[in-house]
């Protein structure tokens, strides 16, 4: 969590001050450096380089599981970078928080697990407070309007910008929830490993996309060039956005790896309480009444879904123990009813 918040302040610091650097060039050199992190890892924690090798002989079919939660992750990241061009941090966290109740729904298809009413209204309160904040901060820039405040130098968003922001919803969420059902599926894999297989196809898929022309320095001459690089790492921000995205990458998986999806995307929601106020004290961007209400109502959200135990994985074969148990039960009460009715019969005769 804190790690996005200061990414999104780090971001909206060199959108005011005119910091530019290609989007394209930022998340591959954070994806070079999340496979450095891995690799550095499993050294630590898993073994040495024979055992790296054996185990990337023995698992290598995991770079085709990996290709599409890599693409989806890697083109996300490219639009984060992008859409925070376009709005302020505090908002577009805000919006992003919508896929909270997309997340739910696949969560349920992918994991066959069925999520109690009040589940469905604590994300129905996240996403509720997510709205309402989206909406203050709509009416709050076009009051912002030729007054001294960040508003003034931040684009206004336009229709395409909203579809962006669409389209980075519809990708962090299938890559999420693709990836933790890679995580637990495999669980037996290293979690070391399987991270470096994601971020080589991250990798892969950037440098194909930098060779489609998919970047803002369309030849890959350009978004490659040591002048790109040198505009990388020539500002303190943007390199420590590399590095806390890249952190943030590896502390992802290893939260999905324990938790779920769902949970994941309540805790960021937290990005959205904090953001504002922050945003206050260092931009100097107002906290209106409707931004209170929408605070509250995403933390009482989060209370409600975290106090509430998560069901069971539904199975084939927990229908079938349902099915033998309740034939039992049944058979026992029908043993239970005949035996009182012989009781009552002796006792009338007698």
């Amino acid at each position: 969590m804190v790690l996005w918040i200061v990414y999104g302040m780090l971001n909206q610091y060199s959108t005011i001050h005119g910091i530019k650097f290609d989007a394209t060039t930022v998340v591959w050199a954070q994806e070079i450096l999340k496979v450095t992190l891995s690799l550095i890892l499993f050294f630590l924690q898993d073994g040495g380089v024979m055992h790296l090798c054996q185990q990337s002989k023995q698992h290598w079919t995991m770079l085709f599981w990996y290709l599409i939660p890599a693409g989806m992750y890697a083109l996300a990241d490219v639009l984060m970078i992008v859409n925070l061009r376009s709005f302020d941090p505090a908002t577009l966290y805000l919006l992003l928080e919508l896929k909270v109740v997309m997340v739910a729904i696949l969560y349920q298809i992918l994991f066959k697990r069925v999520l109690s009413y009040l589940h469905w209204l604590a994300l129905l309160l996240v996403t509720s407070g997510c709205v309402l904040k989206a909406f203050d901060a709509a009416s709050a820039e076009d009051k912002g309007n030729g007054e001294n405040s960040t508003a003034n130098t931040i684009p206004h968003p336009t229709f395409f910008n909203y579809m962006l922001i669409a389209l980075h919803i519809l990708l962090t969420t299938f890559a999420g929830v693709l990836n933790e059902k890679l995580l637990k599926e495999k669980a037996l894999i290293c979690i070391n490993l399987q991270n470096m297989f994601l971020y080589f196809d991250g990798i892969l898929f950037l440098t194909l996309g930098i060779l489609a022309g998919v970047s803002e320095h369309r030849p890959i001459t350009d978004a490659l060039s040591p002048t790109s690089l040198e505009a990388l790492f020539a500002q303190p921000s943007t390199v420590t956005m590399t590095v806390i995205m890249s952190v943030a990458g590896i502390v992802t998986s290893r939260f999905l790896n324990i938790y779920d999806s769902i949970q994941k995307s309540v805790a960021v929601a937290l990005v959205v309480v904090t953001l504002p106020c922050l945003s206050h004290l260092f931009f100097a961007t107002p906290i209106t009444a409707k931004t209170i209400c929408s605070i509250l109502m995403v933390v009482f959200g989060m209370h409600v879904y975290n106090s509430q135990p998560q069901p069971p994985t539904r199975t084939a074969e927990m229908d079938v123990e349902l099915t033998v148990e309740d034939e039992s039960e049944l058979f026992l009460n029908e043993i239970e009813i005949s035996n009182k009715n012989d009781v009552k019969s002796i006792t009338s005769s007698i």
